[in-house]
């Protein structure tokens, strides 16, 4: 069974649009704490943290310090950067290559996703397994930035 947390943060015009419409709508329902919580940048993304803290939890449960799994990266990047790689981690010590050092462990990937969270990032989703590793996750980092997003995929997490 799978727990999805979505978090979605855009950020530009359309966000200012919404919160100008959003405000003129409720310029006349006196509801100004509403209109507070309503015009906050990172409101869509509230959850994530909490929703990260209990997947790391979930995942340190499991109290695997050596075990392997499949990390694919998909962005716009040479093809040869984006196969399915196996990464084997013994004792906290990673084997992945250079290029995946932000993907190189679980812990890292808990760590890089954390961050992109706390930089604000355009758009963040991510899919937790119940025992609280990230399958799949989808980062844009900058809206108006062109070719900077990824998609992550972990699979096949086994211990050794």
């Amino acid at each position: 069974m799978m727990e999805r947390t979505t978090i979605i943060q855009k950020c530009g015009r359309l966000r200012s649009c919404l919160a100008l419409a959003v405000f003129s709508c409720l310029a006349g329902c006196g509801g100004s704490a509403v209109e507070a919580d309503l015009l906050q940048p990172r409101v869509l993304a509230a959850t994530f943290p909490r929703q990260l803290a209990l997947a790391r939890a979930n995942w340190a449960a499991k109290g695997l310090s050596s075990y392997r799994f499949t990390v694919q990266v998909r962005c716009f990047c040479l093809e040869e950067n984006t196969r399915p790689v196996t990464v084997t981690v013994r004792e906290g010590a990673t084997d992945a290559p250079t290029r995946l050092s932000a993907f190189g462990t679980i812990e890292k990937v808990f760590e890089t996703l954390e961050a992109a969270g706390m930089s604000n990032a355009n758009v963040l989703e991510v899919n937790f397994t119940a025992d609280g590793w990230p399958s799949t996750s989808s980062v844009d980092p900058r809206a108006d930035t062109s070719d900077d997003e990824y998609n992550l995929t972990i699979s096949e997490v086994r211990p050794l």
